[in-house]
């Protein structure tokens, strides 16, 4: 069963007084947006009618719809620990309006996912320090890391003049909006100063509110949503990943590593995976920095093959279906030491 509610698409700046109200009642906005009257009584109907043995819950917001007596066993898979992610934000935005509204939704949501994420049985986290962050925070043990299995992408790459450097990522996740507009104004000058005829592509959902206010750059190149990255992909000398926000672990890490394109990343761009840097990326923990190690991966072929082929048998190593193994053994143990407890 499929439900849509138009709220879950509503900005904060839509409805303040709504904001308001339900911030008086300790209620996050990251909750209320996914709340959807139907869906109770359609939950609670399907609970009473197919009895099942085991209720899994994606995403902490959706543990309102949870039944209020437990009689199954109940199981998390908690991509972002939500709070964490609130709280980057707040460190790194500029605007005091936004601050306050950030340092308010992340103390309510911490409070939420503190008194909910309890009654689960087990919680499957998205990555290891992902894991560790949500035992240090919530005082729970019954926590695994799930692994994250991921195709290697074959391609004969194209060769062109022009090098380019690729982001991927919707531009109306404030993550991925910090990290381009972060990278264009801080880091590009620097790069086309030293290669005149760098290009950069982004594809991903465009945000008008944040191209207005970035530079305008004839090679700096907007493609919006793209059904098909082939293309880009095949045309990238360089993947960046410049993020100071967020948690979890970036998917489109994951997509560069696949086709082998050599990143430069922050630490937190590559966080959730076993990557060594200068073997499977180029770190950089400054704006200066990261100019640098872009200018540096492109300018040496050498160094791009060689940490394009340390990706690939990365990704073969730690991300191939035979991961789903052990993803399928850890559910396992955790629903009948989940049973054992109940019984």
């Amino acid at each position: 069963k499929v439900f849509f509610s138009a709220q879950i698409l509503d900005s904060v700046k839509d409805d303040y007084h709504t904001l308001i109200k339900n911030f008086a009642k300790l209620n996050p906005h990251y909750v209320f947006q996914y709340t959807y009257k139907p869906a109770f009584s359609f939950i609670k109907k399907a609970i009473k009618t197919y009895k099942p043995n085991i209720i899994h819950i994606d995403h902490i917001n959706i543990s309102q719809y949870l039944p209020k007596n437990k009689n199954e066993v109940w199981i998390l898979e908690h991509h972002n620990l939500e709070f964490y992610l609130l709280w980057t934000r707040f460190i790194h935005s500029n605007k005091w309006s936004r601050k306050l509204y950030l340092l308010i939704e992340a103390t309510l949501t911490y409070l939420f996912e503190r008194k909910n994420i309890k009654k689960f049985d087990h919680v499957f986290a998205i990555s290891d320090p992902e894991s560790k962050r949500i035992k240090k925070f919530f005082k729970i043990k019954n926590v695994t890391a799930q692994p994250l299995v991921y195709p290697v992408f074959r391609f004969k790459k194209n060769k062109n003049k022009n090098k380019k450097i690729l982001f991927i990522g919707g531009l109306g996740w404030p993550p991925n909006e910090d990290a381009i507009e972060w990278f264009i104004k801080k880091m590009f000058p620097k790069i086309i100063k030293h290669i005149p005829k760098i290009e950069l592509h982004i594809v991903g959902k465009n945000n008008p509110v944040l191209t207005k206010r970035l530079p305008k750059h004839k090679q700096i190149i907007f493609h919006d949503y793209q059904k098909n990255l082939r293309s880009f992909i095949k045309e990238a000398t360089c993947f960046i990943l410049p993020f100071r926000m967020g948690g979890g672990v970036r998917i489109k890490s994951l997509t560069a590593l696949s086709a082998g394109i050599p990143i430069v990343s922050t630490p937190l761009g590559v966080e959730g995976l076993n990557l060594q840097k200068n073997k499977h990326y180029l770190e950089a923990n400054s704006e200066t920095e990261f100019a640098e190690q872009v200018i540096k991966l492109i300018e040496k072929k050498i160094l791009q093959k060689k940490i394009s082929i340390k990706q690939v048998e990365y990704l073969k190593t730690y991300h191939s279906k035979k991961e789903n193994n052990k993803w399928l053994q850890n559910y396992e143990l955790a629903v009948i030491s989940a049973i054992d407890c109940l019984t």
